[in-house]
């Protein structure tokens, strides 16, 4: 190939090499710019995944044999299990005599009474336990954010998925929860000796429990669910198993702190 010796072709020689640098200019920075982006994105995730810990151990004890034969007495008395100010579980009383619920430390244990009453105790006795616990005592609570609304057991459910994934807990994530709202609707119950079943409207709640994906018949999850809920009525200062609820835009979510 002859060497570019005159001048016009010279320059239109040059003027073509330079737009092409300054295309293949444009493209690097571009690329640059996207793999910045995506480097920011990950570190984001990252940054989030820390917020919280993603595995939390949950004192868990059960006798399914026994259970299974109908003997609920009590695998555990409470005056054995540790708890702080931010523990939370859940489990059927000793011999079925009442329904329990841990939320902030204190202890629920609700029995059916007559027709719409409820007996509440706090403080356990010596011989009060129960069949099957599971508890959680996070070291703190971090706030994770507000939830949209909730309007069935699915949805709840649901959402708590969606918020585990967010934070990249992956399928081993045993993971407590504290939610504080107001329901449209609940329905929830106490599965006691003479168990109950009870609708309620437009009240305050706090709900509890624990989600996993994983070994969902140790922590008791509910069939075909990834979380076991408990609730309290705040006002009513009841307790039990939640079955549905229509919860409210802008129930704060808590979870625990890593």
């Amino acid at each position: 190939m002859r060497p570019i010796t005159t001048p016009l072709y010279k320059a239109v020689f040059l003027n073509t090499v330079f737009l092409l640098l300054s295309v293949l200019s444009t493209s690097l920075l571009a690329d640059v710019s996207n793999t910045t982006l995506d480097v920011s994105a990950t570190s984001a995730s990252m940054t989030k995944a820390t917020e919280i810990a993603c595995i939390t151990p949950v004192f868990s004890i059960s006798n399914m044999d026994k259970m299974s034969k109908g003997d609920f007495s009590p695998n555990v008395l409470f005056k054995d299990i540790p708890l702080n100010k931010n523990s939370i579980g859940y489990g059927p009383g000793a011999n079925h005599q009442y329904e329990v619920t841990i939320a902030d430390g204190k202890i629920h244990m609700n029995v059916p009474k007559g027709d719409n009453e409820v007996s509440v105790r706090h403080k356990p006795t010596a011989e009060d336990g129960a069949a099957m616990l599971q508890v959680a005592s996070p070291k703190a609570w971090t706030y994770a954010g507000k939830l949209e609304d909730i309007s069935s057991l699915d949805d709840f459910n649901f959402a708590l998925e969606n918020i585990v994934d967010d934070y990249n807990c992956g399928g081993d994530a045993l993971i407590p929860f504290k939610i504080i709202g107001h329901a449209n609707t609940l329905t929830w119950s106490m599965d006691t000796e003479h168990p109950r079943v009870t609708d309620e409207k437009d009240l305050d709640v706090e709900i509890v429990g624990i989600f996993t994906a994983k070994d969902k018949a140790k922590y008791f999850m509910v069939k075909g669910y990834n979380v076991h809920p408990h609730v309290v009525l705040t006002a009513k200062d009841q307790a039990g198993h939640m079955r549905t609820v229509e919860l409210e835009e802008g129930a704060k979510l808590f979870l625990p702190a890593k």
